[in-house]
């Protein structure tokens, strides 16, 4: 493990919170809900965590929010997240979440937010760490959908960083979402999609033109349109990346082909997250060796990207002057050291 990595202050952009859950809490959260799951013991549950293909991927993470029935069990389930923030000192971090795979099962919306941003608030009082929720579209279930849920959300809009756009992408155009995005757009709420992860730069131009985000969500296919390239240097747009995500969903068959030193390599405003970590098996800490040690990332790249991500971040500007000062006193010791 590198002492580098893990003294980084750190910040994470893209990590859905279902994604994190660990198969201990599976059981855990089961059992306390009367869930039943086609597990018998914990090493069943490991045994399903080494997924073989994107489909049983989707099984598991629906699994996990199956056994998810309360605003306690989203609190429980963000403290465990978040805790894990303190241990791999991130400082800062945004989390999906969405009220249509609750609602649509009989649930209340409040309970998500309720349940995640009470973890926040316990996080900030006794772990010092910032952050909060950005709540998405379901892009696969269509516009109408994201539609009614907005009537949920706008009641809600100071409890949250943005509104985002997630799951299946192909098919699924942010064009086709342009109207309520508009209105999240009204009210003075940034905006943020999943685009160029299995989609190809037409959907991440369309989320660039359409819905006018201030991130995207994965974007490592953007390499292949030179005109995005052009665009994205200019502009700046931040990308989130999720390198161990990408491999494990195999966009990627092996880490050492990303496409992650490209885009530092051609000045793109990269930063570096997880995804969903307990399903992949790797956290932002293990992210960010996995890419240094397949891919020739250095110290000093990841320093950047985590200035990227502190610049991309909805954290106050106080706060993201806070994180800037510790992170340039933290290059700077790191600078020092290396030179003597």
């Amino acid at each position: 493990m590198s002492d580098f990595i893990l003294n980084l202050p750190k910040v994470e952009l893209h990590m859905h919170i279902e994604g994190s859950m660990m198969p201990k809490m599976l059981l855990q959260l089961a059992e306390k809900n009367k869930i039943e799951l086609p597990f018998k013991t914990l090493d069943d549950v490991l045994d399903a965590y080494k997924f073989k293909d994107l489909s049983q991927f989707v099984d598991l993470y629906i699994q996990g929010t199956e056994v998810i029935q309360t605003a306690e069990d989203f609190y429980t389930l963000t403290m465990a997240y978040l805790h894990k923030c303190k241990a791999q000192n991130i400082m800062h971090a945004e989390v999906f979440c969405d009220i249509r795979t609750y609602t649509d099962r009989g649930l209340p919306a409040e309970m998500v937010l309720d349940g995640i941003e009470a973890g926040f608030k316990t996080a900030e009082q006794e772990l010092g760490i910032s952050g909060g929720m950005i709540p998405t579209f379901i892009r696969h279930l269509g516009a109408d959908k994201a539609a009614e849920d907005w009537q949920f959300y706008k009641k809600h809009t100071d409890r949250f960083l943005a509104v985002g756009l997630a799951a299946v992408e192909v098919g699924f155009p942010a064009s086709m979402f342009k109207d309520v995005f508009a209105e999240v757009r009204a009210v003075g709420l940034p905006v943020v999609a999943h685009a160029g992860e299995e989609g190809t730069p037409e959907y991440i131009w369309s989320a660039i033109n359409d819905i006018h985000v201030d991130r995207i969500d994965h974007g490592i296919r953007s390499l292949e349109d030179q005109k995005l390239v052009e665009y994205l240097q200019h502009s700046q747009i931040p990308l989130t990346v999720c390198p161990c995500s990408n491999v494990s969903l195999h966009v990627f068959e092996h880490m050492n082909q990303h496409v992650i030193t490209k885009m530092l390599d051609l000045g793109l405003n990269v930063t570096i997250n997880s995804d969903d970590p307990a399903h992949f098996g790797a956290y932002l800490q293990e992210n960010m060796e996995q890419v240094q040690s397949e891919c020739g990332v250095t110290d000093k790249q990841l320093i950047r990207m985590t200035h990227n991500a502190i610049g991309a971040s909805f954290a106050s500007d106080e706060r993201k002057k806070e994180l800037f000062e510790r992170l340039k006193r933290y290059e700077r010791k790191y600078i020092n050291n290396e030179r003597n």
